[in-house]
């Protein structure tokens, strides 16, 4: 989303950069890129395959549907079987596939239309062939039980990051259901990394990124997680990377765990 416009909308203002950014992320091992065809709208997804394209064979390239961008770059439900019908036909054009490898089903509270139609849309589009693999985004825990009632779950996408106060249930469920966990928003739109925040006093104190910190906590909650920031800065780009070597010392994580959020 970071690689678009302003609030993931409308071109960037250094296409060039950000499809670097794309190449240089894979180059240092990436192998998940989450993205989505309203980001931008179109835009994320037509950078991601004139960077990449043609992909390597294990790069897995996560989409979400179920909601669609309003005019002040907000987000509203579009969640019918008719639009996620659309929405994939869409994602797989841009993005040059001929079947999406994971598809999220995000939840959008404003919808009108029940979760599992939503679900039971992406199934059908699983069963012609055209999505390899169906995920959740957004969810509760019984929302994410509803769905594993319609069809096989392959991963959970929901916010996730320090000082949060919930999402740790979800995160307990789809573990032990053995189903991975896509964390994102995981810097908190960039709150976390404010220099009056505490955790950026942590980072003063061991030297090392706040950025950095705060993905290795999320990498350390549970072994089925994963981590997706958005950044289309190289630099920033290096810190994120650096969360995937750093371990954490009983002790830093003791002060991440205990840090207190206003």
């Amino acid at each position: 989303m970071q690689l678009t416009g302003p609030k993931g909308m409308g071109e960037p203002a250094d296409p060039a950069t950000a499809r670097a950014v794309l190449r240089r992320a894979v180059d240092a091992g990436t192998r998940l890129i989450d993205t989505s065809g309203y980001y931008g709208p179109q835009v994320a997804n037509r950078l991601l395959a004139e960077a990449l394209y043609p992909y390597p064979s294990d790069l897995l390239i996560a989409t979400k549907v179920g909601a669609r961008r309003t005019p002040d770059g907000g987000f509203t439900a579009d969640a019918t079987p008719q639009a996620i019908r659309a929405a994939v036909h869409d994602n797989l054009r841009q993005l040059r596939l001929d079947v999406l490898p994971l598809v999220h089903a995000r939840y959008m509270p404003d919808t009108t239309v029940p979760f599992e139609e939503t679900v039971g849309a992406l199934d059908e589009l699983r069963t012609e062939g055209l999505v390899a693999h169906i995920g959740v985004s957004n969810v509760t825990t019984s929302q994410l039980d509803l769905a594993r009632s319609v069809a096989p779950i392959a991963s959970v996408e929901n916010e996730y990051h320090l000082g949060l106060t919930g999402g740790h249930d979800v995160l307990k469920a789809a573990t032990s259901a053995g189903i991975p966990y896509l964390a994102f928003r995981p810097l908190a739109n960039g709150v976390l990394l404010q220099p009056s925040s505490p955790l950026s006093l942590v980072s003063a104190q061991t030297s090392i990124p706040a950025a950095t910190l705060a993905l290795a906590w999320i990498l350390a909650q549970s072994p089925g997680v994963a981590v997706i920031p958005g950044t289309s800065s190289p630099a920033h780009l290096t810190e994120l990377l650096a969360a995937r070597e750093l371990e954490l010392s009983g002790e830093i994580r003791q002060w991440l765990d205990g840090l207190e959020w206003s």
